[in-house]
Parts: C-alpha cells; sequence; structure tokens
C-alpha cells in the first residue's frame, strides 16, 4: 500500500511532544511523511491536526487557522516555563486576590491583535536557536515581541487563584503568554495551569481519534482541511493550465474579491490547487495539490464526459473560461 495522503485529527494525551505524536503516528501509519498543524505542549491536551503525505504541502498555511483552547490560569505565583511544568515560585508577600470586576478588565485587554512575548521555554527561534535549547543551556534570551490575533476571550469562572478561560486565537499564539501577561497585568504573578485544545482549523475534539486507536482509516480527505476557505469550480483542462503556469480568468468569490485571502481551484469535488489573484478575475496555481497525471487525468476524464450541460464551461457557470487565459 502506498503513502497515504490527507488530515489527521489526532486527540493528544498529557505528557508528551506535538513531536512525540508525529513521530507515534508514523509508526501507525508507517510513513515518516507526516507534520503537525500547530505545537501542543506536554501539559495540553486535545486537537493536534496532522498532515500526511501531499497534504504536507499545506502545512504552514493550516497551522495558521483558527485554534480555540480551555485554559486554567493560576494567580498568586509564576513560573519559568510560564506554565505547571516549570518551577514554580510563589509572589512574597501573598498579593490581594483582584476581584472578578478586575480579573474582567484585565482579560478584556488581550482581545484584537496584541503584542506578545513568546515564553522563553519554546520552539521560537532567535538567531537560529530555538529558545528553549538556549534557556537549557542557562542562557536567558527573550524572543522578540510579536503581534499576535486573539478573536475572543471569555472568563468562565474566576475563584481565587484560579481563573479559566475560554480563548479563540489564530495560530501562533501562546496561552502560556497569556497567563503570564494576564498576572502580570493584575500584579499578582500567573502561569497556565492546564490547557486543552478543542478546536483547529474548524476540527473540533469530537472528531478526533485516540493516539493508540490511529489506523490509516482515520486520514481524512485534504478537502475536509479546506472546507473553509473560499473556493472557485474550475474545469479540469483549466486546472492542468494552471499547473503549466497559465494565468486563467475566474469568477472569484466576494471574500476573495475584497482582498489577499487564500483560495483554492476545485475539479469535480477536489482539491486541486493553492491559487492566487493575479488581477481582477484572473488566478495562478501557487501551488498544486495533486500530481500531473491525476491533473491530466481529471482533464482526460472531463473530456471524455463532453462539457457540462449547456454548453462549454465559462467563467459564469463557476468555471474559467478557456479562452481567456494567458501564459506569464
Amino acid at each position: 500500500m502506498g503513502v497515504p495522503h490527507g488530515i489527521v485529527v489526532l486527540d493528544k494525551p498529557a505528557g508528551i511532544t506535538s513531536r512525540d505524536a508525529v513521530d507515534h503516528a508514523c509508526k501507525r501509519l508507517k510513513t515518516r511523511e507526516i507534520g503537525h498543524c500547530g505545537t501542543l505542549d506536554p501539559l495540553a491536551t486535545g486537537v493536534l491536526v496532522l498532515v500526511v503525505g501531499r497534504a504536507r504541502r499545506l502545512q504552514e498555511l493550516l497551522a495558521k487557522s483558527r485554534k480555540v483552547y480551555r485554559a486554567r490560569i493560576r494567580l498568586g505565583a509564576t513560573s519559568v516555563t510560564d506554565d505547571a511544568e516549570g518551577p514554580i515560585t510563589a509572589r512574597e508577600p501573598a498579593p490581594a486576590p483582584p476581584s472578578e470586576e478586575q480579573v474582567r478588565a484585565a482579560a478584556a485587554r488581550f482581545v484584537g491583535e496584541i503584542e506578545q512575548r513568546p515564553p522563553r521555554y519554546s520552539a521560537v527561534k532567535v538567531d537560529g536557536e530555538r529558545l528553549y535549547d538556549l534557556a537549557r543551556r542557562g542562557e536567558g534570551v527573550d524572543a522578540p515581541i510579536r503581534k499576535v490575533r486573539v478573536y475572543s476571550l471569555e472568563v468562565t469562572s474566576y475563584q481565587w487563584p484560579d481563573v479559566e478561560l475560554v480563548v479563540e486565537s489564530a495560530g501562533g499564539t501562546y496561552v502560556r503568554s497569556i497567563a503570564r501577561d494576564l498576572g502580570e497585568a493584575l500584579g499578582t504573578g500567573g502561569y497556565l495551569a492546564q490547557l486543552a485544545r478543542t478546536a483547529s482549523g474548524g476540527f473540533q475534539q469530537a472528531e478526533a481519534t485516540a493516539l493508540d486507536a490511529l489506523d490509516v482509516q482515520h486520514v481524512l480527505p485534504l478537502e475536509n482541511a479546506l472546507r473553509h476557505f473560499p473556493r472557485i469550480d474550475i474545469a479540469a483542462s483549466q486546472a492542468l493550465r494552471l499547473g503549466n503556469g497559465a494565468v486563467v480568468r475566474a469568477e472569484l468569490p466576494p471574500l476573495a474579491l475584497a482582498g489577499d485571502e487564500t483560495l483554492f481551484g476545485w475539479v469535480n469535488g477536489h482539491a486541486v490547487a493553492l491559487l492566487k489573484k493575479a488581477g481582477p478575475q484572473r488566478v495562478r496555481s501557487q501551488r498544486l495539490l495533486v500530481t500531473a497525471p491525476e491533473l491530466q487525468k481529471l482533464a482526460d476524464d472531463e473530456l471524455a464526459a463532453g462539457p457540462p450541460q449547456g454548453g462549454a464551461w465559462s467563467a459564469s457557470d463557476g468555471a474559467a473560461s478557456y479562452a481567456d487565459d494567458e501564459r506569464r
């Protein structure tokens, strides 16, 4: 059996790294061609989306997708790692517990595009080295502050010293940093005591597979991960032209017209290419998601079946117009 291609929605247990989870999946699926779409620390549990085979071509893009977390933050102390894994130092003298109103007001500041410094113990690279490697050597190097997007942050419970939150954020956001910075904003110190990722890229925890149950049958089509992205339906022959470097004319969905949103070209229910706008109602391929022989077969099948009912393909019926492709 060949290498599978697609998506795995894994339910990561506590106590292992995301790399450990990938290694285990490689053994279960008998392939080394697996990556993950957003690190979960050993402390954290929940949805870890894996890309298998050719789906790895979209790993970076899918890693940026929205994620939802349930978090418990412990106030009154700090941690070297900003979570319960590191040495914990209680604040002395013991801080006065803030009111619930103060906690909610402080938490509200972390919604929107915010500036965030990743934890010292993280996979972020500084001068080519991972921060956690520098930290383990005793080199206290801070990561550069960067902008991240937090779509919503809801305080669901507060009983000193614990604050429970639901956080929805873009990829690259560290909930550990939110815990640390919330503690600083309240003047109490704080660290992440517990974390569960309940959704990633539209996949919910209820859809996730336990690590020990993982089998090839759990590899989902890549299309399952693209259901929230704008798409255009194109003719297979036009997809073939895109694969050869052509710029083709196509009717773009409203979201894609409005900005630089990512969009995909689909042929007969299959996502075949990551596209980029190349002018008004024109697109070109950034990356093919199928092989050239697979694309040629789609085109041959389409030719054998004849044009869709009503005549030749055109931009008006959701496919690119044959007459309007241009070479780059």
